[in-house]
């Protein structure tokens, strides 16, 4: 069994981005006046509530814990829910990139049985190793895989080619 957590070196940026656009959304909302008044209380308001609600999630992020063994992966944060690899209907990993060259960035890993899912990114300790638990549950299981999870997966070395991947799951459902 492992445990995986966000840690606070990690969520320290998102911290101080929530904490800046509380102060500058909250200021510009107390310092409306005047004619333009309510338009300031509208927009500001709006600003405080958007970085508020990054700022809790950004809380949420930092208490989640994530177990995972070789039968299951349980997520802590939502009444320990509890996802076995051999039941994962689909899995989805996406890459969003912060710069043009495709550089710099982070990935989502999305796991789900029916309407349960399991959610998490690479900013996650291990994240590698649950990513690779998932591609090996996509082999094993013939999870669905979109063509970009499967791109995603081979750009890890998790997987060695879309093309080999798509076969093995043609063969499986033989």
């Amino acid at each position: 069994m492992s445990i995986h957590r966000y840690s606070l070196q990690n969520l320290l940026p998102d911290y101080a981005r929530g904490g800046a656009g509380l102060i500058i959304g909250a200021g510009g909302w107390l310092l409306a006046s005047g004619s333009g008044a309510r338009l300031a209380v509208v927009i500001f308001g709006g600003l405080t509530l958007l970085f508020l609600l990054f700022t809790i999630r950004t809380v949420v992020r930092q208490y989640t814990r994530i177990e995972m063994t070789d039968d299951a992966i349980i997520s802590g944060r939502t009444g320990r829910l509890a996802l076995r690899w051999s039941d994962l209907d689909r899995v989805r990993l996406r890459y969003y990139s912060t710069r043009r060259n495709r550089s710099g960035g982070w990935m989502t890993l999305k796991l789900t049985r029916g309407r349960a899912a399991i959610s998490l990114d690479s900013n996650i300790d291990g994240f590698d190793m649950i990513a690779a638990r998932a591609a090996q549950a996509i082999r094993e299981n013939n999870a669905a895989a979109d063509d970009i999870t499967r791109a995603n997966l081979a750009a890890l070395g998790l997987i060695t080619s879309i093309e080999d991947t798509a076969a093995e799951s043609a063969e499986m459902t033989r």
